[in-house]
């Protein structure tokens, strides 16, 4: 015969208030829709105050998890799984002990001791039971805290210009194709600055008439204009060599002195495009220098930096030199820019006139 159902809730008591079912007291609650039913373990019925006791703290803590802002382990994993890729079979594992509603900052180090305990089998290594559930386990909680460190990716630019490549822009910018516009070959002094002294495209178009110095052959860098860098290794004088200065020729007498392709003065302040890198691409490809199966990255203006980097070092073997005419902070970031050096680059210059030595 089946045994009767016995009353669950009783008039005028809290939804979590526990009740005596089948030799102990029992609980049995919604809280967002998630059901909470089990025994208590208080077998004793005169115990009723320590049943009531557990009944309640398993309420409470069961709202504290539906209004915690933290994800659900499920969420937390599959999140990772998602970002990494690893793991995956202990993760299954671990999340099917734990179900869909935990959250991690329900898990702590004793919760994850005992979670090893419980999976591992009895006759494993600790470092077993370490690498198959105590660390995907942390690395899942901390990635979702962040405070597991994210993989850096060194984005750096692998693509400079030959000698030879430099001759054939050089060429295409003193003799632009018609489908660029650049009248007054403004592109031209753009890429022998940016050949002969390694500035960057937000300096170059922050150099005031005021910072130019023909009779010596440098430019002064301020470093406080918006867009050319505005940290104080950046602020330097760089010097130009000859056939740097043959190519930029006349420059304006004030105000900015490297202009847009249509004389007007280029703002870098970051927010803005400009006409001048547009018909600079346009040249690349007049010059044949776009991207393939040998060199997959496009040449852009910054290109030039690496290129000025590779061969100043390749004629002035000074580090020191090459620090404080880059406007870098260590011979680590000069590094970034100075690229392997064909044991015959410093000639090849030459022969195009390219000197870099005082």
């Amino acid at each position: 015969m089946r045994k009767p159902k016995q009353p669950r809730k009783i008039k005028g008591e809290p939804c979590w208030y526990p009740f005596w079912y089948g030799g102990s007291y029992c609980y049995d609650f919604y809280v967002e829709g998630q059901r909470y039913r089990q025994s208590t373990n208080v077998c004793d019925k005169a115990s009723i105050k320590i049943a009531e006791g557990i009944a309640k703290a398993v309420h409470d803590a069961a709202w504290a998890r539906a209004l915690s802002d933290a994800p659900t382990l499920k969420d937390a994993a599959e999140l990772y799984l998602a970002e990494f890729g690893v793991h995956e079979t202990e993760l299954e594992k671990i999340v099917g002990h734990y179900g869909p509603h935990i959250k991690i900052d329900e898990i702590d180090y004793l919760e994850i001791k005992r979670c090893g305990v419980e999976l591992a089998n009895s006759d494993v290594q600790p470092q077993t039971r370490r690498r198959q559930i105590k660390t995907p386990l942390l690395a899942v909680i901390r990635n979702a805290q962040g405070l597991r460190a994210e993989p850096q990716i060194d984005n750096v630019r692998e693509r400079y210009l030959t000698p030879e490549e430099a001759e054939r822009l050089i060429y295409v910018a003193k003799n632009p194709p018609s489908g660029v516009r650049d009248p007054d070959r403004r592109l031209l002094k753009m890429i022998a600055l940016g050949l002969g002294s390694g500035v960057t495209p937000g300096e170059m178009f922050c150099i005031m008439a005021s910072d130019v110095n023909r009779a010596t052959g440098e430019i002064w860098i301020s470093g406080e204009h918006v867009g050319a860098g505005k940290t104080k290794y950046r602020q330097r004088m760089v010097r130009l060599p000859d056939r740097a200065w043959q190519l930029i020729g006349d420059l304006p007498s004030e105000g900015r002195v490297f202009l847009s392709t249509t004389g007007r003065e280029i703002i870098p302040d970051g927010k803005r495009g400009s006409t001048a890198i547009r018909q600079f691409r346009k040249l690349c490809d007049a010059a044949g220098l776009t991207p393939d199966k040998e060199n997959p990255e496009p040449v852009v203006f910054y290109s030039l930096r690496h290129t000025w980097a590779t061969a100043f070092a390749s004629q002035v073997a000074s580090e020191h030199a090459l620090i404080q005419r880059g406007g870098w902070r260590d011979g680590r970031m000069a590094g970034r820019y100075r690229k392997r050096i064909p044991g015959d680059l410093a000639d090849r210059l030459r022969a195009h006139g390219w000197n870099f030595k005082p």
